[in-house]
């Protein structure tokens, strides 16, 4: 009965520390590509942004988005796929302003999806 309990336990501490670091990094990885969204932001404003850049940028989306889905909300995480493909036409049009109203969204989103994916009270109820 010991040996169950210990082997319980020590499971628990190895999904709450793993889920711990998943949050950790995915949340690091979302401020990273809120940074890179606001170079591209700058860019776009300067109209100096080539379609090379937007589409590292959206490879960048891709990544994190894949590696996200599994915890986040997928409307969320849809919406923000949703902004980021369509400013691919804009980019490749060269409408920067109608790029810019995109990407205004996509870095508030970017801002507040991390957040829902740390546990609250405010989230449970």
């Amino acid at each position: 009965m010991t040996k169950n309990i210990w082997a319980g336990l020590i499971a628990l501490v190895l999904v709450i520390t793993c889920g711990v670091l998943e949050v950790v990094l995915l949340s690091r990885s979302y401020e990273r590509l809120a940074t890179e969204c606001e170079q591209i932001m700058n860019k776009c404003t300067d109209q100096t942004l080539t379609v090379a850049e937007y589409n590292e940028f959206r490879e960048d989306w891709v990544r994190l988005r894949e590696q996200s889905e599994i915890l986040l909300p997928h409307a969320d995480v849809y919406e923000i796929n949703l902004r980021v493909a369509e400013g691919q036409a804009y980019v490749e049009q060269g409408d920067y302003e109608q790029l810019l109203a995109q990407l205004s969204v996509v870095i508030e989103l970017l801002d507040y999806v991390p957040h829902l994916m740390k546990p609250s009270l405010k989230h449970i109820v």
